[in-house]
């Protein structure tokens, strides 16, 4: 319960009671005062009869009572007493011949209030006898019965503007409390919102009420937010230094071979078609030997950024192998993409060459272009054979090498035709494969989907470049979710699982929109999916990446980041998106007997970790690796280790 609540809810109650103890002093007051008010009402009419009735009585004819006296005798009691109170008047003679003169009983209405109310309040009637005398003579005997009618219709009125008029006090004084306790306390909601929003970078910093004591609390929670930004910030700038260290090259700002080394594995490890270069330019050399180091330093800096604005591929590897050698490695790739990308890498250095130099003496570029299984030594092999030959052609600088044992591979339109019918037929497999957290409980499994059809296998690897490339990641996307809801709909055991976003959607309003209608039918489901995005879509396509996650979240489904940390980018993007777990790149989670590696490692788990965020390492085959990986700060793991045979739909 909050403090707002607290506090309305005690005043009111404080309010109610004393409105209450109010109330009821009022009814006792009243009642107490009713009680005997019809008693002394009748002791006045009775004295009123003592002096009216023995003039009556002594006109009376003693041995006999006409008609006409008797009837007098009853027009006077009954002005005396009226038979709207008095349910009984008794008047007897009482000479030697005692008899009765009058007898007259009235039926008294009990209307006049409700029978509870009168089992609360008592009023007993009250009967009372009177001699009359006249001249020290007893002429008769008066009984008289009262009915408490007049007290109970008194009272009941009283009681019910009483009660009404207490009640209407009571509504508006509450009313009035709550309006106080919410202008009061309104300096402490806007620190309590605050509060649940913490996590975010680069808020505003509360103003300062007027309370003494809430603006000292206002004042320490702005300094504590302003050092949790800061250290959170310091935090990520520290890890991507340590990254930059340990896998960027500072001159260029491209990865350096060993990340590029690491990448080329995580790529042969995840589908091995493709393409990649290896480029060697003379005009570094000579930049640095004729205008010195400086003009050769800005050489590098300016051919490394042509190069990032020439490849413009979202999966793109970038990296400086040596002082001269720069590589590119681009999954996916189609062979007759490769040869205008080889173009484009030409022109590059056209720009940058001089007057009395040629590009053919300036820049040899090597390209392999792969479809099989291949390890990353017989890459690099068939890139430097390349490479070779680029340098000893006369007529061209550029050397491709095409996999001679490739299969027949199909084209972007073939893989279109492909998809729509596989969705139109259901051509798809899936198959799981757990994320296990440390403590031994199954996270999510995430899904794995290819094409089978004719006994042909085709795995997402082969056929997602051509999906990129053809902007239909939404008509593949939705097949997959759609297909997993409805899996999770027929078995309330099942999951959770989580479904990779192509990048192509994330740009995709359509999608968007599709999403959002989705999940809102679905919202039971929201503990049981979750949603991974490339991490380079956070980083080049931050906006709509923003949106797609704010869905997600709207809607309370998770979302996690895949690749993380790939990219030589802050990892500021985390606090902004809020994801409910990050999936380390390969490229940290391999060879970890090497210190700096694992400093890196252990730094950008960190940076997740202090924002309450699920570290899973991915592709964790050996005991011993994952007992390395438990050492710094990862709280998942996901890989063969866990499942030697993924989980088949």
């Amino acid at each position: 319960m909050t403090l707002f609540k607290r506090q309305v809810i005690s005043l009111t109650v404080l309010v109610c009671s004393i409105v209450s103890a109010a109330t009821a002093q009022q009814l006792y007051s009243s009642y107490s005062t009713l009680k005997n008010q019809h008693i002394i009402t009748s002791q006045t009419d009775i004295n009123r009869a003592l002096v009216i009735l023995p003039q009556a009585l002594t006109k009376l004819n003693a041995s006999m009572l006409s008609k006409i006296q008797e009837q007098e005798l009853l027009t006077i009691t009954n002005q005396l007493f009226s038979n709207t109170y008095y349910s009984q008047i008794n008047l007897a003679s009482t000479n030697t011949n005692t008899r009765q003169l009058i007898r007259q009983d009235n039926l008294i209405s009990t209307n006049h209030s409700p029978n509870w109310f009168q089992d609360i309040f008592k009023i007993p009637s009250h009967t009372e006898q009177r001699i009359i005398e006249n001249d020290n003579q007893s002429l008769g005997l008066l009984t008289i019965t009262v009915q408490p009618v007049l007290n109970y219709q008194l009272l009941w009125q009283i009681s019910t503007r009483t009660v009404l008029t207490n009640i209407f006090i009571a509504i508006i004084s509450s009313l009035f409390v709550y309006f106080i306790c919410h202008k009061n306390l309104a300096s402490l909601s806007r620190l309590t919102a605050r509060a649940k929003t913490i996590d975010n970078l680069n808020q505003a910093p509360l103003s300062i009420p007027n309370e003494t004591d809430l603006a000292i609390i206002v004042r320490a929670f702005n300094k504590i937010c302003y050092q949790l930004d800061t250290n959170f910030k310091n935090q990520a700038d520290e890890a991507m230094k340590l990254r930059q260290q340990a896998y960027l090259d500072t001159t260029s700002g491209l990865g350096n071979r060993s990340f590029f080394i690491h990448q080329l594995s995580s790529w042969l490890n995840e589908s091995h078609k493709g393409g990649l270069g290896l480029i060697q330019t003379d005009l570094i050399n000579e930049c640095y030997q004729n205008e010195g180091f400086k003009k050769g330093d800005e050489l590098i800096k300016t051919i490394s950024a042509r190069l990032n604005e020439v490849l413009i591929f979202n999966d793109a590897t970038l990296a400086r192998l040596s002082k001269d050698e720069f590589a590119i490695l681009i999954p996916n790739i189609s062979i007759e993409k490769l040869q205008l990308c080889s173009k484009s890498l030409v022109n590059i250095f056209n720009d940058l060459s001089t007057a009395t130099t040629t590009i053919n003496n300036n820049v040899s570029i090597g390209l392999v272009f792969n479809e099989n299984e291949s390890t990353p030594s017989q890459i690099l092999t068939q890139l430097d054979n390349a490479l070779t030959q680029a340098k000893i052609m006369s007529h061209d600088s550029v050397s491709i090498i095409k996999d001679i044992n490739s299969q027949t591979t199909l084209g972007k339109q073939q893989w279109k035709s492909l998809l729509e019918e596989a969705i139109s037929e259901d051509l798809f497999t899936y198959k799981y494969q757990p994320a296990t957290l440390s403590n031994g409980s199954t996270y999510h499994y995430e899904v794995f989907t290819a094409i089978k059809k004719n006994n042909n296998y085709y795995s997402a690897g082969m056929f997602l470049g051509a999906i990129e490339d053809l902007k239909i990641g939404s008509w593949f996307d939705r097949h997959v979710i759609v297909a997993i809801i409805n899996k999770l709909n027929a078995d309330r055991t099942s999951g959770p699982f989580a479904i990779n976003i192509t990048n192509s959607c994330i740009n995709d309003p359509s999608f968007i929109r599709w999403l959002d209608n989705l999940l809102q039918k679905n919202n039971s489901l929201s503990s049981r999916l979750f949603f991974e995005i490339q991490e380079v879509s956070c980083i080049r396509h931050t906006d709509a990446t923003g949106i797609l996650c704010s869905i997600i979240r709207k809607h309370e489904f998770g979302f996690g980041i895949d690749n993380y940390g790939r990219n030589f980018q802050s990892l500021t993007y985390l606090k902004e998106l809020q994801p409910n777990y990050v999936k380390i790149d390969y490229v940290y989670t391999h060879q970890l007997n090497d210190q700096t590696k694992s400093t890196v490692l252990s730094s950008i788990c960190r940076t997740a970790h202090s924002l309450n965020i699920k570290v899973i390492a991915t592709r964790v085959e050996t005991a011993t690796q994952l007992e390395r990986l438990s050492e710094l700060f990862v709280g998942g793991y996901q890989g063969f280790i866990t499942d030697k045979q993924p989980l088949t739909a």
